[in-house]
C-alpha cells in the first residue's frame, strides 16, 4: 500500500515537473514566435493588434531589412568575422591544451591554473589595458576584433584540456614510432579524437561570436565593417524615431536564424560532446 501510494506520488510529482518545464520552454520560444509572426505585418496592422495573426504576409519586410537596412552587409560581415574568429580561438585553446594535459613540465600546473584564473575575470576588469593595447597596436579595426576573440581562450581551453586528457597517449607513441612528429599527432591524431569537444567549443565560439557586441562596437570605427549585433542595435535606435517595427523584427529574425539553425542541427552533439568530456575530465 505504502508502495503504491509513493508511485502515484511519484507520477503526480512527474507530471508537474513536465508542466512546469514545459511552460518554461514555451516562455522562452513564445517571444520569437510573437516576433515572427509581427514582422509579416504591416506597421499599421502591427500597431492595431500586436496579437493578431497577418491579414496578408508580408515578406517583402525582410527584402527591407536585408537592403534598405544594410542587414544584409552586417550579415556577410559577421559570416567572415566569426568563421576566422572562432577558427583562431580554437586553434588558440587547442594547441596549449594539449601541450598542458599531454606534456609534463615544471610549471605547467601553473600554467593551467592562470587560464582558469584569465577565465573567472569578467571582460570588464580588462578593459582598461584591453583597450590601451589595442590603441597602441593601432587595431580598431577588423584584425582587432579577431585578434582580441582568439585571446580569450580560457573557456575553451578548459574544455578541450579535459578531452586531451582522456585520449590515451598510446596513439601517439604509435604515430611518433612511423615518424610522425609532434605538430602532425597533434593535428592529424589527437584533434580528431577530441573531436567532441572541438565541436562543443566550435559551436560555443560561434554563439559567442555572432552575438557579441562589446569588441565590434568599440573597435570598429567605419560603419561598413560593422557585425550584424552592432547594425543591430543601430537599427533599434533608429526605429525609435521611425517607429517601422515590422522591419526592425525582421533584422532580428535574420540575425536569430543562423545561430537558432546551427544549434538545432548539432545540439546532439554538443550535449554528448560535454558528457564525455566530464566523463574522461
Amino acid at each position: 500500500m505504502i508502495k503504491e501510494r509513493r508511485s502515484i506520488g511519484n507520477k503526480v510529482w512527474m507530471i508537474v515537473l513536465q508542466i512546469l518545464f514545459m511552460g518554461y520552454a514555451l516562455s522562452l520560444i513564445y517571444p520569437f514566435i510573437w516576433m515572427f509572426i509581427n514582422s509579416l505585418k504591416s506597421n499599421a496592422e502591427f500597431f492595431q493588434d500586436i496579437w493578431s495573426l497577418p491579414e496578408n504576409w508580408l515578406w517583402g519586410n525582410y527584402v527591407e531589412a536585408w537592403s534598405a537596412a544594410h542587414i544584409g552587409k552586417y550579415f556577410f560581415n559577421s559570416v567572415w568575422m566569426t568563421a576566422i574568429g572562432t577558427f583562431t580561438s580554437v586553434m588558440f585553446a587547442a594547441m596549449p591544451a594539449y601541450v598542458l594535459a599531454k606534456y609534463k613540465f615544471k610549471g605547467s600546473s601553473i600554467i593551467y591554473g592562470l587560464a582558469i584564473i584569465g577565465f573567472l575575470i569578467p571582460t570588464i576588469g580588462t578593459f582598461g589595458p584591453w583597450y590601451l593595447l589595442m590603441q597602441n597596436l593601432n587595431l580598431f579595426n577588423p584584425l582587432g576584433v579577431m585578434l582580441g576573440y582568439a585571446g580569450g581562450i580560457g573557456f575553451n581551453m578548459i574544455i578541450l584540456y579535459s578531452f586531451f586528457k582522456g585520449i590515451s597517449w598510446e596513439y601517439a607513441e604509435a604515430a611518433f614510432m612511423d615518424g610522425a612528429g609532434h605538430f602532425r599527432v597533434f593535428a592529424q591524431i589527437m584533434m580528431p579524437l577530441a573531436r567532441g569537444g572541438v565541436v562543443a567549443v566550435c559551436t560555443f565560439a560561434v554563439i559567442g561570436i555572432w552575438n557579441d557586441y562589446f569588441q565590434p562596437f568599440i573597435l570598429l570605427q567605419n560603419s561598413s565593417q560593422y557585425t550584424i549585433a552592432v547594425g543591430l542595435a543601430n537599427l533599434v535606435e533608429i526605429q525609435k524615431y521611425s517607429a517601422d517595427y515590422t522591419v526592425l523584427f525582421a533584422a532580428m529574425w535574420i540575425a536569430v536564424l543562423p545561430v537558432l539553425v546551427m544549434y538545432l542541427i548539432l545540439q546532439e552533439k554538443l550535449i554528448s560532446g560535454f558528457t564525455m568530456g566530464g566523463i574522461k575530465g
